[in-house]
Protein backbone atom coordinates (compact mmCIF):
# COMPACT_ATOMS: atom_id res chain seq x y z
CA UNK A 1 0.00 0.00 0.00
CA UNK A 2 2.81 2.10 1.15
CA UNK A 3 4.78 0.86 -2.52
CA UNK A 4 1.76 1.98 -4.43
CA UNK A 5 1.06 5.55 -3.04
CA UNK A 6 5.05 6.15 -3.16
CA UNK A 7 4.37 5.60 -6.88
CA UNK A 8 1.20 7.36 -7.43
CA UNK A 9 3.10 10.76 -5.92
CA UNK A 10 5.89 10.20 -8.06
CA UNK A 11 3.86 9.71 -11.03
CA UNK A 12 1.92 12.91 -9.79
CA UNK A 13 5.54 15.09 -9.61
CA UNK A 14 6.61 13.76 -12.97
CA UNK A 15 3.00 14.89 -14.53
CA UNK A 16 3.39 18.33 -12.66
CA UNK A 17 7.42 18.76 -13.95
CA UNK A 18 5.54 18.10 -17.34
CA UNK A 19 2.79 20.76 -17.41
CA UNK A 20 4.55 23.16 -15.65
CA UNK A 21 7.73 22.81 -18.09
CA UNK A 22 5.13 22.45 -21.09
CA UNK A 23 3.18 25.94 -19.54
CA UNK A 24 6.77 27.60 -19.91
CA UNK A 25 7.64 26.65 -23.35
CA UNK A 26 4.04 28.07 -24.75
CA UNK A 27 4.52 31.48 -23.04
CA UNK A 28 7.71 31.95 -24.60
CA UNK A 29 6.66 30.82 -28.49
CA UNK A 30 3.39 33.02 -27.77
CA UNK A 31 5.35 36.20 -26.01
CA UNK A 32 8.17 36.25 -28.84
CA UNK A 33 5.91 35.98 -31.81
CA UNK A 34 5.30 39.64 -31.00
CA UNK A 35 8.98 39.28 -32.61
CA UNK A 36 8.45 38.10 -35.30
CA UNK A 37 7.44 41.19 -37.81
CA UNK A 38 9.58 43.72 -36.41
CA UNK A 39 12.68 41.24 -36.97
CA UNK A 40 11.38 41.08 -40.09
CA UNK A 41 12.62 44.37 -40.57
CA UNK A 42 16.05 43.65 -40.39
CA UNK A 43 16.06 41.66 -43.94
CA UNK A 44 13.58 43.77 -45.91
CA UNK A 45 16.03 46.49 -47.24
CA UNK A 46 18.26 43.33 -48.49
CA UNK A 47 15.55 41.94 -50.60
CA UNK A 48 13.67 45.54 -51.52
CA UNK A 49 17.00 47.20 -52.52
CA UNK A 50 17.08 45.19 -55.97
CA UNK A 51 13.82 46.90 -56.33
CA UNK A 52 14.61 50.31 -55.53
CA UNK A 53 17.60 50.51 -57.80
CA UNK A 54 16.49 52.63 -60.88
CA UNK A 55 13.85 54.69 -58.55
CA UNK A 56 16.10 55.66 -55.36
CA UNK A 57 19.67 57.24 -55.80
CA UNK A 58 22.55 55.50 -54.07
CA UNK A 59 22.07 57.69 -51.23
CA UNK A 60 18.12 57.52 -50.77
CA UNK A 61 19.03 53.43 -50.69
CA UNK A 62 21.33 54.06 -47.83
CA UNK A 63 18.95 55.53 -45.96
CA UNK A 64 16.25 53.60 -47.18
CA UNK A 65 18.62 50.60 -45.40
CA UNK A 66 20.05 52.24 -42.36
CA UNK A 67 16.84 54.20 -40.72
CA UNK A 68 15.23 51.49 -39.50
CA UNK A 69 18.36 50.96 -37.34
CA UNK A 70 18.43 54.51 -36.21
CA UNK A 71 14.73 54.86 -35.18
CA UNK A 72 14.95 51.13 -33.08
CA UNK A 73 17.08 52.85 -30.47
CA UNK A 74 13.96 55.27 -29.82
CA UNK A 75 12.04 52.24 -29.32
CA UNK A 76 14.64 49.80 -27.29
CA UNK A 77 14.87 53.39 -24.70
CA UNK A 78 11.41 53.52 -24.47
CA UNK A 79 10.14 49.72 -24.22
CA UNK A 80 11.80 49.07 -20.86
CA UNK A 81 10.37 52.41 -19.22
CA UNK A 82 7.09 51.37 -21.04
CA UNK A 83 7.19 47.60 -20.13
CA UNK A 84 7.91 48.87 -16.04
CA UNK A 85 5.23 51.13 -16.23
CA UNK A 86 2.36 49.04 -17.65
CA UNK A 87 3.36 46.06 -17.87
CA UNK A 88 4.72 43.60 -19.76
CA UNK A 89 1.85 42.47 -21.95
CA UNK A 90 0.73 45.93 -22.73
CA UNK A 91 4.51 46.94 -23.43
CA UNK A 92 3.97 43.85 -26.12
CA UNK A 93 0.51 45.41 -27.72
CA UNK A 94 2.93 48.37 -28.34
CA UNK A 95 5.13 46.39 -30.57
CA UNK A 96 2.15 45.20 -32.69
CA UNK A 97 0.66 48.22 -33.55
CA UNK A 98 3.63 49.65 -34.29
CA UNK A 99 4.92 47.12 -36.27
CA UNK A 100 1.44 47.00 -38.34
CA UNK A 101 0.92 50.61 -38.77
CA UNK A 102 4.85 50.64 -39.88
CA UNK A 103 4.38 47.46 -42.64
CA UNK A 104 0.95 48.97 -43.94
CA UNK A 105 2.50 52.43 -44.24
CA UNK A 106 5.28 50.30 -46.97
CA UNK A 107 2.75 48.30 -48.74
CA UNK A 108 1.26 51.78 -49.69
CA UNK A 109 4.85 53.26 -50.88
CA UNK A 110 5.34 50.75 -52.78
CA UNK A 111 1.88 50.33 -54.59
CA UNK A 112 2.33 54.01 -55.07
CA UNK A 113 5.78 53.58 -57.18
CA UNK A 114 7.90 53.39 -54.58
CA UNK A 115 7.23 56.95 -52.91
CA UNK A 116 10.39 57.53 -50.58
CA UNK A 117 8.40 59.74 -48.19
CA UNK A 118 6.50 56.68 -47.19
CA UNK A 119 8.99 54.40 -47.89
CA UNK A 120 11.12 56.27 -45.15
CA UNK A 121 8.31 57.02 -42.64
CA UNK A 122 7.32 53.26 -42.96
CA UNK A 123 11.07 52.19 -42.40
CA UNK A 124 11.04 54.39 -39.37
CA UNK A 125 7.58 52.92 -37.80
CA UNK A 126 9.41 48.87 -38.38
CA UNK A 127 12.55 49.72 -36.89
CA UNK A 128 10.80 52.14 -33.78
CA UNK A 129 8.75 48.65 -33.55
CA UNK A 130 12.12 46.42 -33.69
CA UNK A 131 13.48 48.33 -30.50
CA UNK A 132 9.96 47.71 -29.06
CA UNK A 133 10.53 44.32 -29.25
CA UNK A 134 13.67 43.99 -27.72
CA UNK A 135 13.25 44.13 -24.18
CA UNK A 136 9.27 42.84 -23.46
CA UNK A 137 9.52 38.83 -24.32
CA UNK A 138 12.93 38.80 -22.31
CA UNK A 139 11.89 40.11 -19.72
CA UNK A 140 9.24 38.60 -19.11
CA UNK A 141 10.61 35.13 -19.68
CA UNK A 142 13.18 35.96 -17.50
CA UNK A 143 10.59 36.42 -14.55
CA UNK A 144 8.26 33.77 -15.25
CA UNK A 145 10.86 30.49 -16.67
CA UNK A 146 12.71 28.74 -13.69
CA UNK A 147 16.91 28.63 -13.08
CA UNK A 148 16.90 25.63 -15.01
CA UNK A 149 15.77 26.97 -18.13
CA UNK A 150 16.20 30.81 -18.19
CA UNK A 151 19.10 30.62 -20.25
CA UNK A 152 17.52 28.86 -22.75
CA UNK A 153 14.22 31.40 -22.76
CA UNK A 154 16.66 34.32 -22.96
CA UNK A 155 18.32 33.34 -26.40
CA UNK A 156 14.60 32.68 -27.65
CA UNK A 157 14.66 36.28 -28.77
CA UNK A 158 17.07 35.78 -30.99
CA UNK A 159 15.53 32.87 -32.84
CA UNK A 160 12.66 35.33 -33.32
CA UNK A 161 14.96 37.43 -35.25
CA UNK A 162 16.46 34.62 -37.00
CA UNK A 163 12.63 33.24 -38.34
CA UNK A 164 11.73 36.76 -38.89
CA UNK A 165 14.90 37.19 -41.40
CA UNK A 166 14.30 33.95 -42.89
CA UNK A 167 10.67 34.68 -43.28
CA UNK A 168 10.68 37.88 -45.42
CA UNK A 169 13.96 36.33 -47.41
CA UNK A 170 10.91 33.33 -47.76
CA UNK A 171 8.25 35.47 -49.23
CA UNK A 172 11.20 37.73 -51.65
CA UNK A 173 12.31 34.58 -53.14
CA UNK A 174 8.58 33.23 -53.69
CA UNK A 175 6.79 36.72 -54.53
CA UNK A 176 10.34 38.34 -56.31
CA UNK A 177 9.53 41.87 -56.83
CA UNK A 178 6.37 42.04 -55.24
CA UNK A 179 7.12 44.42 -52.21
CA UNK A 180 4.06 45.63 -51.18
CA UNK A 181 2.31 42.19 -50.92
CA UNK A 182 5.00 41.03 -49.15
CA UNK A 183 4.51 44.00 -46.86
CA UNK A 184 0.23 42.69 -46.34
CA UNK A 185 1.39 39.53 -45.52
CA UNK A 186 3.80 40.48 -43.03
CA UNK A 187 1.11 43.16 -41.43
CA UNK A 188 -0.87 40.14 -40.66
CA UNK A 189 1.73 38.99 -38.05
CA UNK A 190 1.11 41.85 -35.49
CA UNK A 191 -2.06 41.46 -35.75
CA UNK A 192 -1.88 37.58 -34.88
CA UNK A 193 0.68 39.14 -32.16
CA UNK A 194 -1.85 41.17 -30.47
CA UNK A 195 -4.40 38.56 -30.38
CA UNK A 196 -2.18 36.23 -28.47
CA UNK A 197 -1.10 39.04 -26.11
CA UNK A 198 -5.09 40.29 -25.08
CA UNK A 199 -5.92 36.40 -24.39
CA UNK A 200 -3.26 33.64 -23.90
CA UNK A 201 -0.41 35.75 -22.04
CA UNK A 202 -0.86 36.57 -18.12
CA UNK A 203 0.54 39.43 -16.76
CA UNK A 204 3.87 38.81 -15.10
CA UNK A 205 3.59 38.20 -11.54
CA UNK A 206 6.40 39.62 -10.80
CA UNK A 207 5.14 42.98 -11.84
CA UNK A 208 1.83 42.50 -10.36
CA UNK A 209 3.10 42.58 -6.75
CA UNK A 210 5.56 45.35 -7.91
CA UNK A 211 2.05 47.66 -8.54
CA UNK A 212 0.67 46.20 -5.21
CA UNK A 213 -2.15 44.10 -7.59
CA UNK A 214 -1.69 41.47 -4.93
CA UNK A 215 -4.67 39.06 -5.80
CA UNK A 216 -4.07 39.45 -10.19
CA UNK A 217 -0.50 38.08 -9.41
CA UNK A 218 -1.64 34.77 -7.30
CA UNK A 219 -4.06 34.02 -9.99
CA UNK A 220 -1.55 34.66 -12.65
CA UNK A 221 1.09 32.72 -11.06
CA UNK A 222 -1.28 29.93 -11.03
CA UNK A 223 -1.68 30.40 -14.68
CA UNK A 224 2.12 30.41 -15.05
CA UNK A 225 2.64 27.64 -12.99
CA UNK A 226 0.06 25.44 -15.62
CA UNK A 227 -2.36 25.00 -12.76
CA UNK A 228 -5.55 25.89 -11.63
CA UNK A 229 -5.47 25.29 -7.91
CA UNK A 230 -4.49 27.76 -5.22
CA UNK A 231 -1.79 25.29 -3.55
CA UNK A 232 1.18 26.29 -0.84
CA UNK A 233 3.56 26.40 -3.74
CA UNK A 234 1.90 29.08 -4.92
CA UNK A 235 1.22 30.93 -2.00
CA UNK A 236 4.95 30.54 -0.87
CA UNK A 237 6.06 32.11 -4.49
CA UNK A 238 3.50 35.29 -3.66
CA UNK A 239 5.08 35.56 -0.48
CA UNK A 240 8.49 35.36 -1.33
CA UNK A 241 7.52 38.21 -4.37
CA UNK A 242 6.16 40.24 -2.01
CA UNK A 243 8.69 40.31 0.22
CA UNK A 244 11.58 40.67 -2.90
CA UNK A 245 9.74 43.85 -3.70
CA UNK A 246 9.41 45.36 -0.33
CA UNK A 247 5.39 45.53 -1.09
CA UNK A 248 3.06 47.96 1.04
CA UNK A 249 -0.55 48.23 0.58
CA UNK A 250 -0.50 51.76 1.45
CA UNK A 251 2.50 53.23 -0.46
CA UNK A 252 1.74 55.88 -2.83
CA UNK A 253 2.57 55.69 -6.30
CA UNK A 254 5.42 57.70 -7.03
CA UNK A 255 4.91 60.10 -10.50
CA UNK A 256 6.51 58.65 -13.92
CA UNK A 257 8.91 61.40 -13.19
CA UNK A 258 9.77 60.65 -10.25
CA UNK A 259 10.39 56.95 -11.11
CA UNK A 260 12.06 57.50 -14.51
CA UNK A 261 14.97 59.72 -12.40
CA UNK A 262 15.35 57.21 -9.71
CA UNK A 263 15.62 54.33 -12.12
CA UNK A 264 18.05 56.53 -14.16
CA UNK A 265 19.90 57.06 -11.08
CA UNK A 266 20.63 53.32 -10.03
CA UNK A 267 21.22 52.31 -13.68
CA UNK A 268 25.06 54.87 -13.69
CA UNK A 269 24.94 53.79 -10.24
CA UNK A 270 28.36 51.58 -9.79
CA UNK A 271 26.37 48.81 -9.37
CA UNK A 272 25.23 48.83 -12.48
CA UNK A 273 28.02 50.48 -14.58
CA UNK A 274 30.21 47.16 -15.00
CA UNK A 275 28.11 45.42 -15.89
CA UNK A 276 26.70 47.77 -18.15
CA UNK A 277 29.99 48.37 -19.69
CA UNK A 278 30.55 44.98 -20.17
CA UNK A 279 27.38 44.01 -22.31
CA UNK A 280 27.68 47.82 -24.11
CA UNK A 281 31.32 46.52 -25.63
CA UNK A 282 30.07 43.34 -26.80
CA UNK A 283 27.04 44.94 -28.76
CA UNK A 284 29.81 47.40 -30.19
CA UNK A 285 32.03 43.84 -31.50
CA UNK A 286 28.34 42.39 -31.95
CA UNK A 287 27.57 45.07 -34.70
CA UNK A 288 31.09 46.11 -36.21
CA UNK A 289 32.11 42.79 -37.03
CA UNK A 290 29.21 42.55 -39.34
CA UNK A 291 26.41 40.75 -37.65
CA UNK A 292 23.80 42.91 -39.22
CA UNK A 293 24.72 44.76 -42.00
CA UNK A 294 25.42 41.12 -44.11
CA UNK A 295 21.77 41.06 -43.11
CA UNK A 296 20.90 44.53 -44.27
CA UNK A 297 22.85 44.18 -47.67
CA UNK A 298 22.72 40.42 -47.85
CA UNK A 299 21.94 39.97 -51.88
CA UNK A 300 24.49 43.12 -52.14
CA UNK A 301 27.30 41.37 -49.87
CA UNK A 302 26.54 37.93 -51.48
CA UNK A 303 27.55 38.70 -55.10
CA UNK A 304 30.44 41.05 -53.19
CA UNK A 305 31.33 37.76 -51.84
CA UNK A 306 31.85 35.59 -54.97
CA UNK A 307 28.68 33.49 -54.45
CA UNK A 308 28.32 32.40 -57.65
CA UNK A 309 24.43 31.13 -56.51
CA UNK A 310 21.37 32.46 -57.15
CA UNK A 311 21.18 35.12 -54.48
CA UNK A 312 17.73 34.89 -53.58
CA UNK A 313 18.15 31.11 -52.94
CA UNK A 314 21.40 31.38 -51.20
CA UNK A 315 19.96 34.13 -48.78
CA UNK A 316 16.75 31.55 -48.07
CA UNK A 317 19.39 28.86 -47.42
CA UNK A 318 21.51 31.36 -44.88
CA UNK A 319 18.09 32.08 -43.13
CA UNK A 320 17.94 28.50 -42.77
CA UNK A 321 21.01 28.16 -41.22
CA UNK A 322 20.82 31.03 -38.92
CA UNK A 323 17.31 29.44 -37.82
CA UNK A 324 18.44 25.77 -37.23
CA UNK A 325 21.74 27.34 -35.31
CA UNK A 326 20.08 29.84 -33.01
CA UNK A 327 17.80 26.83 -31.99
CA UNK A 328 20.56 24.45 -31.17
CA UNK A 329 22.17 27.82 -29.44
CA UNK A 330 19.08 27.93 -27.15
CA UNK A 331 19.74 24.37 -26.50
CA UNK A 332 22.98 23.79 -25.98
CA UNK A 333 23.89 27.68 -24.09
CA UNK A 334 21.53 25.20 -21.40
CA UNK A 335 24.96 23.24 -20.59
CA UNK A 336 27.61 24.86 -21.81
CA UNK A 337 27.23 28.76 -21.18
CA UNK A 338 27.86 31.81 -22.18
CA UNK A 339 31.56 32.17 -22.16
CA UNK A 340 32.71 29.38 -24.00
CA UNK A 341 30.50 29.76 -26.65
CA UNK A 342 31.19 33.48 -27.68
CA UNK A 343 34.49 32.45 -27.50
CA UNK A 344 33.57 29.72 -30.20
CA UNK A 345 31.67 31.84 -31.77
CA UNK A 346 34.31 35.08 -32.45
CA UNK A 347 37.04 32.30 -33.51
CA UNK A 348 34.86 30.97 -35.99
CA UNK A 349 33.49 34.14 -37.18
CA UNK A 350 37.09 35.59 -37.52
CA UNK A 351 38.32 32.29 -39.29
CA UNK A 352 35.39 32.47 -41.92
CA UNK A 353 35.91 36.73 -42.63
CA UNK A 354 39.62 36.64 -43.16
CA UNK A 355 39.43 33.33 -45.18
CA UNK A 356 36.91 34.72 -47.55
CA UNK A 357 38.68 38.23 -48.04
CA UNK A 358 41.95 36.21 -48.44
CA UNK A 359 40.59 33.61 -51.07
CA UNK A 360 38.13 36.63 -53.10
CA UNK A 361 41.70 38.76 -53.48
CA UNK A 362 43.54 35.57 -54.76
CA UNK A 363 41.07 34.42 -56.63
CA UNK A 364 40.86 37.84 -58.22
CA UNK A 365 44.57 37.63 -58.59
CA UNK A 366 44.90 34.26 -60.53
CA UNK A 367 46.82 32.99 -57.60
CA UNK A 368 44.40 29.83 -56.99
CA UNK A 369 41.92 28.33 -58.90
CA UNK A 370 37.76 29.44 -58.73
CA UNK A 371 36.12 27.52 -56.15
CA UNK A 372 32.47 28.00 -56.18
CA UNK A 373 31.46 26.25 -53.36
CA UNK A 374 33.91 27.65 -51.10
CA UNK A 375 32.71 31.65 -50.07
CA UNK A 376 29.26 30.01 -49.65
CA UNK A 377 30.39 27.59 -47.25
CA UNK A 378 32.29 30.20 -45.31
CA UNK A 379 29.37 32.79 -45.43
CA UNK A 380 27.07 29.74 -44.56
CA UNK A 381 29.87 29.10 -41.76
CA UNK A 382 29.76 32.53 -40.38
CA UNK A 383 26.48 32.96 -39.71
CA UNK A 384 26.66 29.60 -37.98
CA UNK A 385 29.29 30.72 -35.52
CA UNK A 386 27.96 34.25 -35.37
CA UNK A 387 24.45 32.43 -34.04
CA UNK A 388 26.35 30.72 -31.25
CA UNK A 389 27.63 34.01 -29.32
CA UNK A 390 28.34 36.81 -31.29
CA UNK A 391 24.64 37.54 -31.89
CA UNK A 392 22.76 36.22 -28.84
CA UNK A 393 24.52 36.70 -25.99
CA UNK A 394 24.64 40.15 -25.41
CA UNK A 395 20.48 40.38 -25.78
CA UNK A 396 20.76 37.75 -23.31
CA UNK A 397 23.29 39.03 -20.84
CA UNK A 398 21.37 42.67 -20.69
CA UNK A 399 18.40 40.77 -19.46
CA UNK A 400 20.33 38.97 -16.84
CA UNK A 401 22.85 40.79 -15.15
CA UNK A 402 20.83 43.36 -13.49
CA UNK A 403 18.25 43.65 -10.92
CA UNK A 404 14.37 43.27 -11.32
CA UNK A 405 13.61 46.65 -10.21
CA UNK A 406 16.04 48.21 -13.03
CA UNK A 407 16.19 44.91 -15.46
CA UNK A 408 13.65 46.51 -18.01
CA UNK A 409 15.13 50.18 -18.12
CA UNK A 410 18.81 48.57 -18.61
CA UNK A 411 17.68 45.99 -20.95
CA UNK A 412 15.98 49.02 -23.42
CA UNK A 413 18.40 51.28 -22.62
CA UNK A 414 21.62 49.17 -23.81
CA UNK A 415 19.82 47.81 -26.70
CA UNK A 416 19.41 50.77 -27.77
CA UNK A 417 23.03 51.90 -28.01
CA UNK A 418 23.49 48.30 -29.76
CA UNK A 419 21.22 49.48 -32.43
CA UNK A 420 23.01 52.71 -32.65
CA UNK A 421 26.05 50.88 -33.31
CA UNK A 422 23.77 49.05 -36.12
CA UNK A 423 22.82 52.42 -37.61
CA UNK A 424 26.11 54.15 -37.99
CA UNK A 425 27.96 50.61 -39.79
CA UNK A 426 24.81 50.00 -42.19
CA UNK A 427 24.73 53.74 -43.37
CA UNK A 428 28.26 53.89 -43.58
CA UNK A 429 28.09 50.63 -45.36
CA UNK A 430 28.37 52.11 -48.86
CA UNK A 431 31.09 54.22 -48.75
CA UNK A 432 33.45 52.14 -46.60
CA UNK A 433 32.74 49.65 -50.21
CA UNK A 434 33.87 52.69 -52.20
CA UNK A 435 36.90 53.33 -49.92
CA UNK A 436 38.47 49.68 -49.35
CA UNK A 437 36.17 47.59 -51.67
CA UNK A 438 33.72 44.58 -50.62
CA UNK A 439 36.78 42.76 -50.37
CA UNK A 440 38.05 45.30 -47.82
CA UNK A 441 35.16 45.22 -45.98
CA UNK A 442 34.63 41.71 -45.49
CA UNK A 443 38.63 41.87 -44.54
CA UNK A 444 37.93 44.93 -41.34
CA UNK A 445 34.41 42.49 -40.31
CA UNK A 446 37.28 39.23 -39.98
CA UNK A 447 39.71 41.92 -37.95
CA UNK A 448 36.79 43.32 -35.43
CA UNK A 449 35.78 39.67 -34.78
CA UNK A 450 39.32 38.60 -33.74
CA UNK A 451 39.71 41.82 -31.41
CA UNK A 452 36.06 41.05 -29.75
CA UNK A 453 37.21 37.51 -29.53
CA UNK A 454 39.95 38.45 -27.55
CA UNK A 455 37.55 40.56 -25.14
CA UNK A 456 35.53 38.01 -24.26
CA UNK A 457 38.31 35.90 -23.54
CA UNK A 458 39.81 38.44 -21.20
CA UNK A 459 37.08 40.22 -19.53
CA UNK A 460 33.75 37.70 -20.26
CA UNK A 461 32.70 36.23 -17.11
CA UNK A 462 30.35 33.04 -17.16
CA UNK A 463 26.56 33.36 -15.64
CA UNK A 464 25.26 29.96 -16.55
CA UNK A 465 23.19 28.62 -13.43
CA UNK A 466 24.73 31.98 -11.86
CA UNK A 467 21.77 33.48 -9.35
CA UNK A 468 21.48 37.03 -9.28
CA UNK A 469 23.52 37.35 -5.73
CA UNK A 470 26.46 35.29 -7.23
CA UNK A 471 26.12 37.53 -10.74
CA UNK A 472 26.74 40.74 -8.62
CA UNK A 473 29.49 39.45 -6.85
CA UNK A 474 31.39 38.88 -10.44
CA UNK A 475 31.13 42.46 -10.73
CA UNK A 476 32.59 43.27 -7.13
CA UNK A 477 29.47 44.06 -5.24
CA UNK A 478 28.05 42.57 -2.20
CA UNK A 479 24.40 41.94 -2.75
CA UNK A 480 21.71 42.87 -0.17
CA UNK A 481 19.21 40.39 1.24
CA UNK A 482 16.03 42.09 -0.30
CA UNK A 483 17.75 42.99 -3.58
CA UNK A 484 19.15 39.36 -4.32
CA UNK A 485 19.20 36.67 -1.81
CA UNK A 486 15.26 36.75 -2.05
CA UNK A 487 15.48 37.21 -5.69
CA UNK A 488 17.34 34.35 -6.02
CA UNK A 489 14.77 32.29 -4.23
CA UNK A 490 12.40 33.25 -6.87
CA UNK A 491 14.55 32.28 -9.87
CA UNK A 492 16.20 28.89 -8.07
CA UNK A 493 13.17 27.76 -6.44
CA UNK A 494 15.42 26.91 -2.94
CA UNK A 495 14.25 23.74 -1.61
CA UNK A 496 13.88 24.62 1.88
CA UNK A 497 11.43 27.49 0.93
CA UNK A 498 9.79 26.98 -2.36
CA UNK A 499 9.56 23.01 -2.90
CA UNK A 500 7.01 20.66 -0.77
CA UNK A 501 6.74 17.07 -0.80
CA UNK A 502 4.48 17.23 -3.68
CA UNK A 503 6.40 18.77 -6.22
CA UNK A 504 8.55 21.88 -7.66
CA UNK A 505 6.73 24.52 -8.66
CA UNK A 506 8.74 25.42 -12.41
CA UNK A 507 10.53 21.97 -13.35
Amino acid sequence: MDVSGRNNNEKKKKETVVRSVSKQVILGLLTNFSSLAPSMSLGFSAVAIPVLRGSLTLNQISWFASIASLATPFGCFLTGPLADRLGRTKALLFVNAASFLGWIILALAFYWSNNYPLLITGRILTGFSTGLSSAPATIYMAEVSSLELRGVFTTWASISFALGVLIIYFLAYILKDAMNLICLITACLPCLGALFTIFLIPESPSWLVGKNRIEEASDNICKVFGTTMYSQEVQNELETLIKLKSVKLDTEKKSLAVQFVRKLKYLFSSRTLKPMALVVTLFFFQQLSGTFVLLFYAIDIVKTAGITFEPYFTIVLIGVIRLISSVLTSIICKKVGRRPLSLLSGMGMTICLLSLSAYNVFQEKGAIPQIPTLPLVLFIAYFVCNALGFLPVPFALAAELFPTKIRGTATGFISGLGYMFNFVIVKEYPDMVSAFTGKGVICFYGVIALVGTIFVALLLPETRGKSQREIEILFGHKASINDAELEDKIAEGERQDLIREDGPRYV
